[in-house]
């Protein structure tokens, strides 16, 4: 009788043919066939990508969207359709390996009340980024973009959780991961819900780990393993849209969560002003006042109807 699969891996993909192939090799190459299912849901990509997987890895499951239905819609199609008890979510962009899958998978393992667990992340350089964080507040993601609070740990006013890390070298104190790399326990999304599908991009992994720590499951990073992230192969096909989507969201999830969007938007707006004025560099003025405009459209989007756009991811 053939074994049930461990693990199911889910990969969204839009128009990143050539990283979501090096994804699969890195997958195939860190899981023994038998212990994984992996899906690869297409949001309408016209780079031939679905294609190109179904040549090269005919056992991989593809489920082909007519249009871009976004990210937390597919990966919920991509849930439904599988059965393992783990789930890991990797970004097209982003490759495994086998010690990381290991070290995410014992992470699950060895704590029964851990709801998801993701590891260190690396850019294409090798350096290491952030992917551990506090949950939103009015102030933190201002307070953080601003660099002047990087001396402090409040969790109010720092959007970087600083991990402290236990003999297993993890840290399970941890509000949120980051959803580039995250591997989810069923169980837990049979409890608290699959991703809300009111969020198109960004937000929707927070969104998810806020209700498991709701509802007593913890969120662990586990440091001894490390996958590769080149970041933005996506979203960099239409920077600005992400920009607004990203405000967007950040208010779906404070309206959800925290009912304070008026004093994001405000506190949010008060530092990008002073950035755009005050920088000396003028590349850097003219980036704060892309964004400060992509704020003011997503707060205008908010307020004619708390819009969440399904424009190309």
């Amino acid at each position: 009788m053939k074994p049930s699969p461990q693990v199911a891996v889910v990969v969204v993909s839009y128009n990143t043919k050539d990283d979501l192939l090096n994804c699969l090799a890195s997958v195939i190459e860190s899981a023994h066939p038998t212990q994984t299912e992996i899906v690869v849901v297409d949001n309408a990509s016209t780079d031939g990508s679905l294609a190109a997987v179904r040549q090269t890895y005919p056992q991989v499951m593809t489920i082909a969207n007519p249009t871009n239905v976004g990210f937390g819609v597919a990966c919920n199609q991509a849930i439904r359709a599988t059965t393992a008890p783990f789930i890991l979510l990797l970004n097209s962009d982003a490759a495994i390996t086998p010690e990381s899958f290991q070290v995410l998978c014992d992470a699950l393992n060895r704590n029964a009340r851990c709801g998801a667990a993701g590891c260190r992340i690396v850019n294409s350089a090798g350096a290491e980024t952030a992917n551990t964080r506090n949950f939103l507040t009015p102030f933190n993601q201002a307070a953080e973009q601003s660099g002047v609070m990087s001396w402090t740990s409040s969790k109010y006013l720092r959007r970087n959780h600083l991990p402290t890390l236990d003999r297993d070298e993890q840290d399970c104190s941890v509000d949120w991961i980051d959803g580039a790399c995250l591997m989810v326990r069923r169980a837990a999304l049979d409890e608290v819900g699959l991703f809300d599908e009111a969020f198109f991009m960004y937000s929707e992994d927070e969104d998810l780990c806020f209700r498991m720590r709701q509802h007593g499951w913890t969120i662990c990073y586990a440091a001894a393993g490390n996958a590769r992230h080149q970041g933005a192969a996506s979203t960099s096909q239409n920077s600005f849209e992400m920009l607004r989507q990203f405000y967007l969201s950040q208010m779906l999830f404070l309206a959800k969560h925290r009912r304070s969007v008026r004093l994001y938007a405000t506190a949010m707006r008060t530092m990008l002003s002073l950035k755009s004025w005050l920088h000396t560099d003028g590349n850097r003025r003219a980036v704060a006042r892309e964004q400060l405009k992509a704020l003011k459209e997503a707060r205008g989007n908010w307020l004619s109807g708390h819009e969440v756009s399904t424009t190309s991811r």
